[in-house]
């Protein structure tokens, strides 16, 4: 058996490496959210994306047996790396994972990146995932659980009704303006900060993650990308009596990908918590997803520790289908 890189560059090479990536993906999991070979291409050709991705193959007599990648930030974060491997059902406990992970490991080691992660899916009412025991020898620890929820739609309107109307009560001086796809350019900077704002804002539990670099630069080229993904994004932003944005969400839906759609970013400021605007926020973007009628489900990830938004989620009737487990090795220290 042997590792090696895959070239990005050369569609069936690329092709490849993904059938296999995403069967071992598959593997106990719940209808699991798994990006495209296009759309995955269009990110990984991207000559301004902000994570750069390097992807190896496990190939025995021609043929690959298992999956890896690696990315690490190019803005931000220059102490970390992160790694996934996926090996399917029928080339398991062969030590395909351990030669992956070794090589992976080497090339981050390489790269001078002290802080390691990746993640373990682990399906509720389920055994525990493998790769627990995989990481934990290797040193890795749990650093943040968040919980991956679905919603079957549509959703009740008297339930939306009813949410609405106490959100309401109490997000008086607030206006909330929505728009498809690309940013206005009046709130662009805004909004590209209050992108950066989320990456640690969120409950992050014990990860070691640093503030990620935002402008409008970065911010345009997102869109770009989603755009040429098929990706339509419907945001909702709640604009505060002065005029600056005070939160925001997102919903995803992706053209190349039937019946999902997908719960973005959310996130209030800490100054204007206290008025509902999460909830309201999400409500409204829910109302607009209605409109494609082809969606039979959303999805969302949320921090087990967020009691706020996970209430919320509740009483929308979002179930719980797995937890997406966050693991890390090293310190930026």
């Amino acid at each position: 058996m042997d590792i090696r890189m895959v070239d990005v560059l050369d569609d069936d090479d690329f092709a490849a490496w993904h059938a296999v990536f995403d069967a071992g993906y598959r593997v106990g999991r719940v209808d699991p959210p798994i990006w495209t070979v296009a759309e995955l291409l269009v990110s990984y050709r991207d000559p301004d994306r902000s994570w750069e991705h390097e992807l190896f193959a496990a190939v025995e007599d021609g043929v690959v047996v298992g999956a890896a990648e690696v990315e690490y930030p190019l803005r931000d974060n220059q102490n970390l790396a992160e790694f996934g491997i996926a090996v399917p059902a029928e080339h398991r406990r062969r030590g395909i994972g351990s030669a992956l992970y070794d090589a992976v490991a080497a090339r981050i080691t390489e790269l001078g990146r002290p802080v390691i992660g990746t993640a373990v899916n682990q399906p509720v009412n389920a055994p525990e995932e493998p790769g627990v025991a995989f990481l934990t020898k290797r040193g890795l620890t749990r650093r943040n659980t968040e919980a991956r929820r679905v919603l079957r739609l549509p959703v009740e309107p008297s339930l939306l009704d009813r949410m609405e109307r106490r959100a309401l009560e109490r997000s008086g001086g607030y206006r909330i303006t929505t728009w498809r796809d690309s940013c206005p350019d009046e709130y662009a900077e805004q909004y590209a900060q209050l992108k950066a704002l989320l990456s640690v804002q969120a409950p992050l539990g014990e990860l070691d993650y640093e503030l990620e670099h935002w402008d409008v630069e970065r911010l345009r080229a997102e869109e770009r990308v989603t755009a040429e993904q098929r990706r339509t994004i419907l945001t909702a932003v709640a604009v505060a009596p002065d005029g600056t944005l005070a939160g925001h969400t997102q919903i995803a839906i992706p053209g190349l990908e039937a019946h999902k759609a997908y719960q973005w970013d959310t996130l209030v400021l800490p100054d204007h918590r206290g008025h509902r605007l999460g909830a309201l926020l999400k409500l409204i973007n829910l109302r607009r997803l209605a409109e494609f009628r082809d969606r039979d489900r959303i999805e969302t990830w949320n921090a087990l520790q967020n009691d706020h938004m996970n209430a919320i989620n509740d009483e929308l009737g979002f179930e719980t289908v797995e937890h997406f487990e966050e693991w890390q090795s090293g310190s930026a220290d």
